[in-house]
């Protein structure tokens, strides 16, 4: 009798792991450690109002997710910059590309002198989802009001749920650029985990 019901308890274990596994938040980060020729999150925080990161209306640039596969019922995009005067008439433009054309998502939101996240919800899109799985296309446009604001950009999070496990929001990120994201398991090493688990747990109960 106690032999099936530890079966079933493990089996509920296996399914419930598993499934969790196979599903939830995926997190991709772009930031220095990935940077391309054109791209210029800054490396550390003291480089903040260095040239090339510290960047005003005639230095626009822009940069690209990686691409994830899936179909998701939340996508996230999160933008950290430092130095957005927002109140005083700074506006930093962010786009995404649609497939077909861009789309002003609107601007970076921030105060003097302090690193924050502006959040961008493309979850309503129909396009998002088609985009997330090619890879997200986005850009900046410094200064749209050519006013002689600058700005510096950190990281960009682009997080993703599929509905089906885990979830959250990208919390696990801070703005300040050189501190990384907390990681989110990836589904094999879940699984692994709850196989191990199963089979120290089996050995156990036959030694009783």
């Amino acid at each position: 009798m106690k032999l099936a019901v530890f079966k079933a308890a493990v089996a509920g274990l296996f399914l419930s792991l598993s499934s969790f596994a196979s599903a939830g938040l995926i997190v991709d980060v772009q930031d220095f450690s990935n940077n391309t020729a054109t791209e210029y999150f800054v490396d550390v925080d003291g480089n903040k109002t260095n040239t090339p990161y510290y960047r005003g209306s005639n230095q626009d640039w822009g940069w690209v997710h990686d691409a994830i596969a899936g179909t998701f019922t939340s996508i996230i995009l999160d933008v950290s910059g430092y130095d957005i005067d927002f109140a005083q008439g700074e506006f930093d433009q962010i786009s995404v590309f649609d497939g077909a054309s861009w789309v002003d998502l609107g601007n970076l939101t921030g105060t003097d002198s302090t690193w924050t996240f502006t959040q961008f919800d493309l979850s309503g899109f129909a396009w998002a989802n088609a985009q997330v799985n090619a890879g997200l296309q986005v850009r900046m446009d410094i200064d749209t009001t050519g006013s002689g604001w600058l700005v510096t950009l950190g990281k960009s999070v682009l997080s993703v749920d599929d509905g089906l496990g885990g979830g959250g929001s990208g919390s696990g990120c801070v703005p300040t650029p050189g501190i990384p994201c907390v990681d989110v398991p990836e589904p094999s090493t879940l699984a692994i985990f709850a196989l191990g688990f199963m089979g120290l747990a089996s050995r156990r109960f036959k030694k009783l």
